[in-house]
């Protein structure tokens, strides 16, 4: 039953689906290495207890998004390249990958307070855009605000598109969501 070095992978997805269709608190470690078709065993070796499991997901996701969006943003030349850039970057990984991006929104409060502070998010990465842009003189504001502001237009509209408030797929979104970031960004 048991695939210890190849159990990771398939433990890795099952515990993301069984995060996310039954939240964290609710699935135990006998559902994840079931619906893996692997034993408990097999968990044990790659992971101290769920936890472990919950925080290696989480910090492994969000560095990608990180490096999506840091290579996104350095892809463009102008704000407003960078902007419609990283969002359509995002938004095709969520398309793409819908699972991690509700595992991220499921558990990523929880987890802040217990994360090294030295962690990388994806808030950061808008930061140093909006800093980056202020000082170009091509955004207006407070750096930290305009990517609070930012963030809220990108995942609001992301947790529209997940509760079924707006039609997928989120891509499809990107354009207007890059323009009114930029509204905001410029005010």
């Amino acid at each position: 039953m048991a695939r210890p070095p190849k159990a990771r992978v398939p433990l890795k997805q099952a515990a993301l689906e069984r995060f996310v269709e039954q939240g964290v608190h609710a699935t135990g470690i006998r559902d994840i290495a079931k619906h893996a078709g692997c034993s408990e065993a097999a968990l044990y070796r790659h992971w101290k207890n769920k936890d472990d499991l919950v925080v290696s997901l989480f910090t492994e996701h969000l560095g990608e998004v990180c490096a999506i969006l840091d290579q996104a943003i350095a892809s463009g030349e102008d704000l407003e390249s960078k902007v419609h850039a990283a969002s359509k970057a995002c938004y095709k990984l969520y398309d793409e990958q819908p699972r991690v991006f509700r595992f991220i929104l499921l558990v990523q409060h929880e987890l802040s307070r217990t994360l090294p502070t030295d962690l990388r998010m994806p808030q950061d990465v808008v930061h140093d855009l909006a800093k980056e842009a202020i000082k170009r003189g091509e955004a207006k504001g407070e750096a930290m605000v305009l990517a609070a502001a930012v963030i809220g237009i990108f995942l609001e509209t992301a947790v529209f598109v997940l509760y079924g408030r707006l039609p997928g797929p989120l891509s499809r979104y990107a354009v207007p969501v890059a323009e009114a970031s930029l509204r905001v960004l410029r005010k």
